[in-house]
């Protein structure tokens, strides 16, 4: 593209207001998941037990607040809507950081006497410390409703309504570069709570002026232009299905092999990478004990993530253009597969992959733990910014070409039902395996891991195969027949 399409965007007041929502969007994604990445793993063993809060926790208040966030959206429209989500969800961060982090000891149990319940009760080891831990496992359940709402589900949702057809062809592939930016920008704030003696309180120095700004920006957007809900909910309130409603008539005429096809797609990268984060934070925590090593080892993760998802997304533009969405699409199972099976691999017992601890060179001792923990998060890096930078937009080009109807419908199935049923159904998989095999970590099961990983990784490729455009699995029979 030309700089002449990045100048006339320049001009375009909604554009404008829709990239300063995204980037404030994104950086409070990173802020909350990188704090929620510190508060969990400066936890002992705690990356351990966080398939159990995706489980037994993340599982239920996810469906309940869809369910919640559904009604109120249909009473209230879109704005009021973003506003009690996101100072809903921040005001447990501002409790925790004033009342449950100040008298930990108060509120949990004694250290000793959870020791001697995991002792005496093996198989349920990572569900005791989860318990023993609840003021935290809870951070981690709104932090990841936060990172799903604030910036998967609200932020496409009110720029979705506020544009045309049109608009999304121009607008989506610079938003999608400006992420990746802000991404990169991201890590320079969380470096900030790594740097600070008390992150929690830092945290809530950043959180709550970000939260404002995004409410009063979705507000100016909904001034402006507009936002499809806020009018067309309260104007024609009674003639609006309900969800299950929509749903029942939609499968009275069946899922449509693209909406089934792009919403496997979604669960089993959300699958594969549920279960391969779990064994590379655990990685992690094994060398950063303390909250601020943690925030600066995410730091730097981060703006990598933001650097590589930037290329990324540059050459998604030059790509998209000339070789088309499903050659586009395609790119992701490719990296993703390979990045995360080869990783879990190198756990196999005695394989080509495992190295020595240290390697000598110029006789200096090196530690290899540090290279390779970053080899994994380059693979992990890799696997997102594919996904972001190339799946999703190709994905909603795709999904534009759908009927109106089906439009609707697979943004339900694949990002919100797909999406997070693919993390959850990862972290019940993880949960059962620990608890059966009394496993002390996840990096013990890492070969079961793996395997689960596989049969993932061949569903993920059928099912974007089976994404083919019609014409591109039809030969020309014209210039096959004789003239």
């Amino acid at each position: 593209m030309s700089s002449s399409y990045f100048l006339s965007l320049c001009r375009d007041k909604k554009f404008m207001s829709l990239s300063l929502l995204s980037l404030f969007s994104i950086l409070s994604f990173h802020i909350v998941v990188g704090m929620r990445e510190a508060v969990i793993l400066s936890i002992e063993n705690g990356a351990s037990f966080v398939p159990f809060v995706k489980t037994y926790i993340t599982l239920p208040c996810t469906f309940l607040v869809g369910t919640l966030y559904l009604m109120i959206q249909r009473r209230v429209g879109t704005v009021f809507t973003y506003a009690i989500v996101n100072f809903g969800l921040s005001s447990y961060f501002v409790l925790y950081a004033l009342v449950f982090l100040p008298y930990y000891s108060f509120w949990t149990p004694d250290v000793d006497y959870v020791h001697h319940l995991q002792q005496a009760y093996p198989h349920f080891r990572h569900v005791i410390n989860l318990l023993a831990h609840w003021p935290s496992a809870i951070f981690h359940v709104i932090a990841e409703i936060w990172s799903i709402y604030i910036f998967i589900i609200l932020f496409w949702q009110v720029a979705n309504e506020a544009t045309t057809n049109d608009e999304t062809k121009r607008f989506y592939p610079a938003i999608v570069l400006l992420i990746s930016l802000g991404t990169a920008l991201a890590a320079y704030p969380i470096h900030y709570m790594a740097q600070s003696s008390a992150p929690v309180l830092t945290l809530l120095s950043l959180i709550i002026p970000l939260s404002v700004m995004l409410s009063t920006t979705v507000y100016y957007i909904d001034s402006q232009w507009g936002l499809e809900l806020s009018r067309k909910d309260s104007v024609d309130r009674s003639k609006k299905l309900s969800l299950m409603e929509k749903l029942g008539q939609f499968f009275e005429h069946g899922i449509s092999r693209e909406v089934l096809s792009i919403s496997v797609c979604i669960f089993s990268f959300n699958l594969i990478v549920s279960l391969f984060e779990s064994c590379f934070w655990t990685r992690v925590s094994q060398f950063s004990s303390s909250q601020n090593d943690i925030l600066t080892f995410f730091s730097q993760y981060t703006f990598l993530k933001g650097c590589v998802s930037l290329a990324a997304g540059l050459v998604n533009i030059y790509l998209i253009d000339r070789m088309g969405w499903f050659f586009v699409i395609k790119i992701t199972p490719i990296v993703c597969v390979a990045a995360v099976n080869s990783i879990l691999f190198y756990y196999f017992p005695q394989t080509l992959l495992s190295l020595p601890s240290t390697f000598t060179l110029f006789h200096l001792s090196l530690d290899t733990a540090p290279f390779i923990t970053w080899f994994f998060a380059i693979g992990l890096v890799c696997s997102y910014a594919s996904k972001f930078s190339f799946f999703d937009p190709a994905k909603e080009i795709f999904i534009a070409t759908l009927p109106s109807e089906e439009r609707r419908i697979t943004k339900v199935f694949a990002d919100g039902v797909s999406g997070r049923s693919g993390k959850i159904f990862g972290g019940v998989m993880q949960s059962v395996m620990l608890s059966v095999t009394a496993a002390n970590s996840i990096l013990d099961i890492a070969p079961i891991v793996f395997v689960l990983s596989s049969i993932a990784s061949i569903v993920f490729i059928g099912a974007v195969n089976r994404l083919r455009p019609a014409e591109l699995e039809q030969p020309n029979v014209t210039e096959a027949e004789p003239a």
